[in-house]
């Protein structure tokens, strides 16, 4: 049990999850949606294995990567607001979960390089 919530059981949680993506986006190649990539879907695994790192030593950078989360989503719905003044839902939250995927991708590496360190 202790391998799991090691640096290394992370990347394994997050190479298993990957696979396990991309395996049911071959089954379903038909009836998987066109506007959902494997991506959207990792922004989860990756908030999860970052918090998994906190007793690990990550807890110090999670209140701040929490923070960063919520600006993000605050930013969005400015810019949102300012350019088309209106906040459209569906493009709000495309554009959030994309800016997610990219944002906890980079708190997950700096949650890891920090444990490792």
């Amino acid at each position: 049990m202790m391998f799991w919530t090691s640096p290394g059981g992370q990347l394994a949680i997050l190479a298993i999850g990957f696979l396990l993506i991309r395996g049911a986006k071959g089954l379903l190649r038909r009836r998987w949606p066109a506007w959902l990539s494997t991506w959207d879907l990792m922004a989860p695994l990756f908030l999860l294995c970052a918090l998994i790192l906190i007793p690990a030593g990550a807890g110090t950078i999670m209140p701040w990567l929490v923070i960063g989360w919520m600006v993000i989503g605050i930013v969005v719905t400015l810019m949102q607001v300012i350019r088309n003044h209106e906040i459209l839902y569906p493009s709000f939250f495309k554009t959030f979960w994309r800016l997610t995927d990219l944002y906890w991708l980079l708190g997950f590496v700096s949650c890891f390089l920090l444990v490792i360190s």
